[in-house]
């Protein structure tokens, strides 16, 4: 439900749009005034959608009303009912953004398409609002234009519920494209409630809503996954996290699962991944051979960084799987020495068959990992990291390229190629370097360019869209009414 302020001088004429609300069952609560001073009072004490107010009033006018309720809340949606259509009163209230101008008497046809016009405008506002908060609160920071100086809540009841988020991520910018193909897809998998919000152009974050009362009816990763696919998209990775019992662990989690995003380099296609370390329990075919494979090619670049990762995340799953017998692990794990043995150019083959006999001779999966880490540290794979001035020139070659770049449509792979570095390796020295992932940084280098061109320039809203790199304006405008707190309209009316 929506909130309308009526203004009239007149009883019978608000006692009429009233009647015309309830009838028409429109999704309104009515406060009234009768003159332009009362309506100020009501808008300072109470959460005003709409205000609909006449023109000729005593005391204060309904122009004047207009005026003065702009300033004070300058998103508030504004309708002028009245029986003055002369053409200064719309000229003037056009100065004021009103959303619409209704003569009296008033026709019902007319005022049905109006407001049927103006509840859509504030269920639009309401979705993007709620997605400001989420965003706000998973960052657990508030950007600059976030509701600056106010608390951020996200809206959701957790007396009633529990939160499961997941995290959805594509390679390719899709939900610049399609912004709101995430409520179709997931809909058609899960029956669960939710809430969500699209991070940037490549990610979208869900907020599964489990009734506390009721029996958890939980969303299954993989089914909604395989919904997710398709074959133009690339590669789609999708993070779970765990249950969430209030509000304050929302932030925590999120920036777990962007470190357990880090992990999708491992795996050669869509997977699911967790945050609670249980890799392994769906049913991913193939998964810990593709993910060696994966292990052994960052082996042969060079990079020690992935290839630690790697074998870390090796452990990772096969400990939490259960899927794996304990020869099999111990086979695979004399692979990888064998591949490390190889690698370091070693040729003592007396030694080499002690390792595999210690691999062989572990009792359990911690004294396995011991193993192999001991032979990582022998032959130099867990060696400290290049040099922080060595890291510092590359994040600073990268942001140029970012600077230079970023109006096309420019991606990890695309940086990486370019400064000769694996993507696993340059995504977690930009993160530990700038301190966040380098899909943010470049959304928010491209709200910082187009925010300078709203102030600087005359070009339309449309043509600052594509300037700054995206493919659909009303993204766009939604993203950045995110990130500034207001639509790119309203920032160069303000700016000016």
């Amino acid at each position: 439900m929506f909130q309308i302020l009526i203004v009239d001088d007149e009883f019978i004429e608000r006692e009429g749009m009233k009647r015309l609300i309830q009838k028409y069952k429109l999704p309104l609560t009515v406060l009234e005034a009768e003159n332009g001073e009362e309506a100020m009072g009501l808008l300072r004490t109470h959460p005003v959608d709409i205000l609909l107010t006449d023109i000729k009033m005593p005391f204060m006018d309904g122009l004047e009303l207009c005026r003065q309720a702009r300033d004070l809340l300058p998103e508030l949606t504004i309708m002028i009912v009245s029986a003055y259509g002369e053409f200064e009163y719309a000229q003037r209230a056009i100065d004021y953004q009103i959303f619409s101008y209704l003569l009296k008497p008033i026709d019902v046809n007319e005022f049905i398409r109006a407001f049927t016009q103006v509840i859509e405008l504030c269920e639009k506002d309401q979705e993007q609002e709620k997605e400001h908060r989420l965003l706000g609160l998973i960052h657990a920071y508030q950007h600059q234009a976030l509701h600056p100086g106010g608390e951020v809540t996200s809206g959701i009841d957790f007396a009633r519920h529990r939160v499961q988020m997941m995290l959805i991520d594509y390679d390719l910018p899709v939900f610049d494209a399609e912004q709101d193909r995430v409520p179709v897809m997931v809909k058609s998998a899960v029956a669960t409630p939710f809430e969500y919000v699209n991070v940037n152009e490549h990610q979208s974050l869900l907020f599964f809503l489990l009734d506390r009362k009721g029996q958890p009816q939980m969303p299954e990763p993989a089914k909604l996954l395989e919904q997710l696919i398709r074959a133009d998209d690339g590669r789609v990775t999708l993070v779970a996290g765990s249950l969430l019992n209030e509000e304050s662990e929302l932030a925590a989690e999120f920036k777990l699962m962007e470190s357990v995003l880090e992990d999708k380099f491992f795996y050669q296609g869509s997977t699911v991944l967790f945050t609670d370390g249980s890799q392994g329990k769906e049913e991913l075919s193939d998964t810990i051979s593709k993910l060696m494979d994966t292990v052994y090619w960052h082996l042969e670049m060079k990079d020690d960084y992935g290839f630690r990762k790697g074998v870390e995340l090796f452990f990772k799953t096969v400990d939490g799987s259960g899927q794996h017998s304990a020869i099999y692990i111990k086979y695979l794990c004399t692979q990888l020495v064998s591949k490390v043995w190889e690698t370091s150019g070693r040729d003592d083959n007396q030694a080499f068959k002690g390792m595999v006999e210690g691999i062989f001779g572990s009792k359990s999966l911690a004294a396995l990992k011991a193993q192999v880490h001991e032979v990582m540290a022998m032959l130099g794979k867990e060696a400290e990291e290049p040099s922080a001035e060595q890291g510092k020139k590359v994040i600073k070659d990268i942001l140029k390229l970012i600077e230079d770049n970023y109006m096309s449509d420019i991606s990890l792979k695309w940086l990486a190629d370019r400064v000769f570095l694996t993507q696993t390796y340059l995504s977690y020295l930009f993160h530990k370097e700038v301190g966040q992932t380098i899909v943010k940084f470049i959304t928010l280098v491209r709200m910082q360019k187009a925010a300078a061109l709203l102030r600087d320039t005359h070009l339309t809203i449309a043509e600052i869209s594509q300037q700054v790199g995206f493919m659909n304006n009303s993204y766009f405008c939604k993203m950045f009414k995110i990130y500034h707190g207001c639509s790119p309209a309203k920032f160069r009316e303000t700016a000016g």
